[in-house]
């Protein structure tokens, strides 16, 4: 084999125009190739996709668009001009080409018109008889029933048939009022409005309020923005969170130009998420790739001080590389995010081909051999280690290849042929750039020099310095065995990405997440059926659906509308409000109010010991808060008598008014009609509704989704409720058990392929250890010293030990060649030869690779973190451990 490559090389270099010239057609063919070579930035490129979870996805993202909403973020303004700007930037968001839709609130006017269909019948027939109660009872002034609610409370009814549920319920009303009454008392303004939101809370009701998608504590609020074009790569989602940072942009001067301060605005989500990872990945690569062949071509200049021998070394790899690209496009057909960083990979591998073989020519040259027969023999002479270490370079990446994870299985596959080529433009092309190119070289005879270099470890040193290798890689590999995984994908993005933070901040501060779980039904009733089941699964935070407004018995809950609208629009309703308007409260009034709330006082004393005697924690605490309430107004009542009748006037007046108000919307119930979901408005219809009538459900976790534990017993509830759910936390479940699955199983068989190719090849027992140790022990310090620096597997990072083994094998090789080559010299002078080549090889990889920790996205300068530990660990093992095995296996000589 020697021979025959002796022979290429020879006619490469006798001919070297005419292999340079069909090196520069097929880089044509590759160029053209790499044009039309698409980048697939979604991560639903990276999902197996012959799975029944991606083929479920698929089939919601044909039938709804999109599963995923982008979020727009609002904060840091006061609520009304937060409000203010999320209906007007919906508005304008709703007229782009780029959007489907945009929702800033629930449409609550429809909810108000349809609640008798959200309402419970027994909440309905005791409405019903409330109004009619209310309808036959005489015209009493408010001072009458006052009088009478502190007659009520000297004999309260028992609340021993009353659930905990219902009782929390009831004191969670009574706070809210009271809340609301000593808003109204104590701000230095009195308020113009009531509080709706909060009281709308307490009495579970606030979907009725003015709808507005909000934080916990309200001081945040969102839109959900829906794509048109689903699909999730670049060319959908920049345009997308372009047009809205342009319209937000747009609106924000608008306010400032108002007079008005515009809320914060902040893009999270996983449409943004996505978009942002897609940005930092594409700026990292450009500088991992420019910065690779930059310092690769510096250090190669620096250290071989030649310009002619750096173009010798890097033309050949950057033409191997270029090629791949062609073979990409022929092979795999597109790039993902994971496999367009393969050309800095292939950039450090390759590098380390052109050395070896070029020292080797060098060293030919040296002797006195012409130059032709030189490159010849320099090429014969390297191509067994070469061949050796690309080879088990190839087989790595081939097993990588067979594993089911698509985003690994490509890398595998593009970086074996990549090396393949690189292989092949290392034999023939080099030849040809060396022969046009040839390096200045001075004549003398260098192997005198080195036979006077004489040193060896002392025989207990190197047993020592070896076992304590081994058992440093030992304690390694079963530390990394420990090392935890991180499931988090924001962990990946930039430390000061914002969309990430408040993605984190959609988990802490509301009930909503972006990544929800999606339940889909031909039929109300088996959506129904879903909906109930999910509501209550402890691992789902909330459930929309518009089953609310499809019950069971929607017919009765129309009867009963009906019948309560005709009753609700009878004069006596309205001329009781009036007449509460008509006598506000008196003096006297105040005074029964403060008595009445002395004889509340003395009642919560009694149902407080209940509670504390039957262990009732949580009902505690409830009565504790209407307690201070009601002491704090007690006391400023007694303190500023006529400030609390004027305030408090003023609030009934606000009362009376909303329920004027609900008491109009109410007699709009006479006129009730069937409701079908081609009645729904836009908003909702469109999110819940299919075309073809499917329709949806949307379950927002209660915790992190990438936190296994959470999403695994997420996904179990969810799936004894419906085995088709899908959405973003079933996909990434099986992505995440993907990659450990493919990790594990990869690393394993690119192990074992590498170690089976070396004893194929090698056959000698010594060669084959020396080779393979350092490689072994190598890889073991890394694992060891990522443990100790607390480092964490993660999507990007995980790839790490397999890498290392394909781009440090050549190092152990290339020692274990030049080792038995260059007997009978001493250790140090075996070392110091060989260690030159290996140490330029590994700095070429390490500047190449090592530039990758310069990248903002966490998840690329972890991966070359990852990767500079272990070639940095294999270069030492084999500078420093293996010139100790190979003394030990080769007792030395005498003269040595």
């Amino acid at each position: 084999m020697k021979k025959i490559v002796k022979r290429l090389a020879i006619i490469s270099a006798s001919k070297p125009w005419a292999v340079i010239g069909v090196a520069l057609l097929l880089s044509l063919l590759a160029i053209q190739a790499a044009i039309k070579l698409p980048v697939y930035t979604s991560r639903q490129a990276l999902l197996p996709q012959n799975t029944e979870v991606a083929a479920r996805l698929n089939r919601f993202l044909e039938t709804f668009g999109a599963a995923s909403d982008l979020v727009v973020a609002l904060e840091n303004a006061p609520r009304e001009t937060m409000e203010a700007f999320a209906t007007e930037l919906a508005t304008r968001l709703r007229t782009q080409p780029e959007i489907a839709q945009a929702t800033e609130r629930l449409d609550t006017d429809f909810f108000l018109q349809h609640a008798y269909l959200m309402m419970p019948a027994s909440q309905l027939k005791g409405l019903e008889s409330l109004l009619l109660d209310h309808q036959k009872a005489p015209i009493k002034p408010l001072s009458a029933l006052l009088v009478e609610a502190q007659e009520a409370l000297k004999n309260p009814p028992s609340s021993k048939d009353l659930s905990l549920q219902e009782s929390l319920s009831r004191l969670d009303a009574l706070n809210a009022t009271l809340a609301e009454w000593q808003r109204w008392l104590e701000q230095p303004e009195p308020p113009t409005d009531l509080a709706m939101p909060a009281l709308l809370k307490a009495l579970g009701a606030e979907q009725l309020g003015n709808g507005y998608f909000a934080s916990r504590t309200g001081d945040l609020l969102f839109l959900f923005v829906h794509a048109r074009d689903p699909s999730e790569n670049r060319e959908s989602l920049a345009p997308f969170n372009q047009r809205i940072l342009q319209v937000t942009d747009e609106l924000q001067r608008t306010f400032r130009n108002r007079g008005q301060q515009p809320p914060e605005v902040i893009l999270t989500g996983l449409p943004a998420i996505e978009y942002e990872e897609y940005l930092d990945i594409e700026k990292d690569i450009r500088l991992v790739i420019w910065s690779a062949a930059i310092l690769i071509a510096a250090l190669i200049l620096i250290v071989v001080r030649s310009i002619r021998w750096a173009l010798a070394i890097f033309i050949p790899m950057g033409l191997g590389a270029l090629w791949s690209l062609g073979f990409a496009y022929l092979a795999v057909g597109h790039l993902t995010i994971i496999t367009s960083s393969f050309l800095a990979i292939l950039f450090g591998l390759g590098a380390d081909y052109g050395i070896f073989t070029t020292s080797q020519i060098q060293e030919s040259r040296r002797s006195g051999t012409p130059l032709i027969e030189a490159i010849g023999q320099g090429i014969a002479e390297a191509f067994p280690a070469v061949m050796t270490a690309g080879i088990a370079s190839l087989l790595i990446f081939s097993a990588l290849a067979t594993v089911e994870f698509p985003g690994f299985a490509e890398l595998g596959l593009i970086a074996a042929g990549g090396v393949l080529l690189i292989l092949i433009s290392t034999c023939i092309v080099q030849p040809a750039v060396y022969a046009l190119f040839p390096p200045k070289i001075k004549i003398n005879v260098e192997r005198a020099h080195q036979k006077a270099l004489k040193g060896a470890f002392w025989p207990p040193i190197a047993w020592i310095l070896v076992i304590l290798s081994i058992v440093g890689a030992l304690f390694g590999l079963r530390a990394g065995l420990s090392i935890p995984f991180d499931y988090d994908v924001l962990s990946l993005l930039p430390k000061d990405s914002r969309a990430a933070q408040y993605q984190r901040r959609m988990v802490t501060d509301t009930d909503y997440q972006s990544e929800v779980v999606i339940f889909t039904a031909k039929t109300i009733d088996d959506l129904r059926r879903i909906t109930e089941a999910a509501s209550h699964l402890p691992s789902l935070a909330k459930v929309q659906s518009i089953t609310a407004l499809f019950p069971e018995d929607a017919q009765d809950h129309l009867e009963t509308a009906q019948r309560i609208g005709l009753i609700a629009d009878q004069k006596n309703l309205r001329l009781t409000l009036e007449a509460y308007e008509r006598h506000p409260l008196t003096k006297a009034d105040l005074k029964t109010l403060s008595a009445l709330l002395k004889a509340a006082l003395d009642q919560l004393d009694l149902l407080e010991e209940q509670a504390f005697s039957a262990g009732q924690t949580s009902l505690v605490e409830k009565l504790e808060t209407a307690r201070s309430h009601l002491e704090a107004l007690l006391e400023y009542v007694t303190e500023h008598p006529e400030v609390s009748l004027e305030r408090t006037n003023r609030l009934f007046k606000s009362v009376f008014i909303k329920l004027h108000e609900g008491l109009s919307l109410i007699a709009s119930w006479r006129a009730a009609v069937p409701l079908s979901p081609k009645d729904l408005p836009a908003s909702l219809r469109d999110r819940f509704v299919a075309p073809d009538g499917t329709m949806a459900a949307y379950g927002f976790p209660a915790k992190s989704v990438y936190d296994p534990q959470n999403l695994d017993q997420l996904m179990a509830e969810v799936y004894r409720v419906d085995p088709s759910a899908t959405g973003f936390p079933s996909t990434h479940q099986v992505f995440s058990k993907a990659v450990v699955d493919s990790f594990t199983r990869g690393t394993l068989l690119a192990t074992i392929v590498c170690l089976l190719w070396l004893t194929i090849i090698l056959r000698r027992p010594k060669a084959i250890i020396l080779a393979a140790l350092p490689l072994v022990i190598g890889g073991g310090w890394m694992l060891g010293l990522m443990a100790l620096a607390g480092l964490r597997y993660n999507y990007a990072n995980i790839i790490a030990l397999p890498l290392v083994i394909a781009l440090a094998v050549d190092y152990g090789v290339w020692f274990s060649h030049r080792w038995h080559s260059l007997q009978p010299l001493s250790p140090l002078a075996i070392t110091l030869n060989a260690g030159k080549v290996i140490a330029l090889a590994a700095g070429t990889e390490m500047a190449g690779l090592g530039a990758i920790t310069l990248a903002k996205y966490r998840g690329v300068s972890g991966l070359g973190m990852d990767i500079t530990i272990g070639l940095v660990s294999c270069l030492v093992a084999t500078l420093v451990v293996a010139p100790a095995i190979g003394q030990l296996l080769n007792r030395p000589q005498k003269d040595i």
